[in-house]
C-alpha cells in the first residue's frame, strides 16, 4: 500500500481523481514567492476587504474577487499575475444584484497564507504599507463629501473587523495620516442595500480620515484604483482648495447629485476616464484633475 510504504495518508477523493486522470500523482504545488512584495501586500489588503478564498471540490484552491469597477478587477488580476498566478477575469450579470466583474486565481500556497494566522498577514502587509492600504481602500474605502453650509472632504472605510481597522489606522499613522474609528451600527440594525431591507448580522465600524491635509496626503500617496472614486476625491479636493465654501458647494451640486449611497456624478456631466496607473499613486507628483465636460455623454458604453 502507498500509505504504508511512503508513510502518507491519501484521501479517497484524491485516488479517484488519479484514476480518472483529472489529476496526476506527480503534480506539485505551483511554487510562488511569499516574500514581501508590493503585489502581495495589495492582495492581502483586497482579501481583508472584498476578496474571498474557497477550496473547491475539484481540489482547486481559489482566490476570488467580485466588484463593480473594471479598474479594480484589473489591478487585482495584475497583482496575481505578477506573483505567478494565472488569473481569469470576466463579467457576470445577476438579476438579484448589481452586475459585477470577477477575478479568479488558483494557488494552494497563496490560499494557505491567506487562511493562516492574521499576524503573518499583517507582518507581510506592513512591509509595503501604501500598497496594502491601496488594496484595502479599493475594497472598503470611499470619499465622503459634505456639501451643505460648508464643504468638507473626507475618506472613510467600513469593515466589521475591528482588529483589521486598528491595523489600518496604525499604518496610516505611520505614513503621517490621522484617522479615527467609531461604531457605525450594531448587530441587528436594519440596513437598506440596493432597495432591499436587511438586518445586519455583525457590528459595523467606520474609519475616517477627516483632516483635510491628511486627505490630500491620502490622495497623493495611496488613492483609489476605481476611476469613479478617484475622480470624485480629486474633484472635491480641487474645489476645496480653489473656492470658498459657498462657491465650492454650488459647483459640487452642479456636477454631483445625492443618491441613496452618497453623491454620484450627474448623467449629463462626465470627466475623461482616469488612468488607473496614473502618476502620483503611491508616491510621485499628483497632477491636477483637469477640466470637466458638459453635455451629452457620447462615449461608447462598455458591456
Amino acid at each position: 500500500m502507498i500509505s504504508d510504504e511512503y508513510n502518507v495518508r491519501l484521501s479517497k477523493a484524491a485516488v479517484i481523481r488519479w484514476s480518472k486522470g483529472t489529476h496526476s500523482p506527480f503534480n506539485r504545488i505551483r511554487a510562488i514567492s511569499m516574500e514581501p512584495s508590493p503585489e502581495l501586500s495589495y492582495i492581502i489588503g483586497v482579501y481583508l476587504g472584498d476578496g474571498s478564498i474557497h477550496m473547491k471540490g475539484n481540489g482547486r484552491y481559489v482566490v476570488k474577487l467580485k466588484v463593480i469597477d473594471r479598474e479594480f478587477a484589473e489591478a487585482f488580476a495584475n497583482a496575481l499575475d505578477k506573483l505567478g498566478i494565472r488569473a481569469t477575469m470576466g463579467f457576470e450579470r445577476d438579476s438579484t444584484r448589481v452586475d459585477r466583474f470577477y477575478v479568479e486565481g488558483s494557488n494552494k500556497t497563496l490560499f494557505q497564507l491567506l487562511s493562516g494566522p492574521r499576524e503573518r498577514l499583517f507582518s507581510l502587509a506592513g512591509e509595503y504599507p501604501a500598497e496594502f492600504l491601496r488594496g484595502f481602500f479599493d475594497s472598503e474605502g470611499f470619499p465622503t463629501i459634505s456639501a451643505g453650509k460648508t464643504f468638507t472632504v473626507q475618506v472613510a472605510a467600513v469593515n466589521s473587523d475591528l482588529v483589521v481597522l486598528e491595523f489600518v489606522r496604525k499604518l496610516l499613522e505611520a505614513l503621517g495620516m490621522i484617522s479615527k474609528i467609531s461604531r457605525l451600527y450594531s448587530k441587528g440594525h436594519r440596513v437598506v442595500i440596493r432597495g432591499g431591507e436587511y438586518s445586519s448580522n455583525v457590528d459595523m465600524f467606520i474609519l475616517r480620515i477627516s483632516r483635510f491635509g491628511d486627505v490630500m496626503r491620502f490622495a497623493k500617496e495611496i488613492g483609489f484604483t476605481a476611476g469613479r472614486k478617484e475622480a470624485k476625491l480629486r474633484r472635491a479636493i480641487e474645489l476645496k482648495l480653489d473656492y470658498p465654501n459657498r462657491k465650492a458647494v454650488s459647483l459640487w451640486h452642479e456636477e454631483y447629485e445625492k443618491g441613496s449611497r452618497g453623491y454620484v456624478i450627474r448623467a449629463n456631466l462626465f470627466k475623461p476616464p482616469l488612468n488607473s496607473q496614473r502618476e502620483g499613486a503611491a508616491g510621485g507628483s499628483w497632477p491636477s484633475p483637469g477640466g470637466v465636460w458638459y453635455g451629452k455623454d457620447t462615449r461608447e458604453k462598455e458591456g
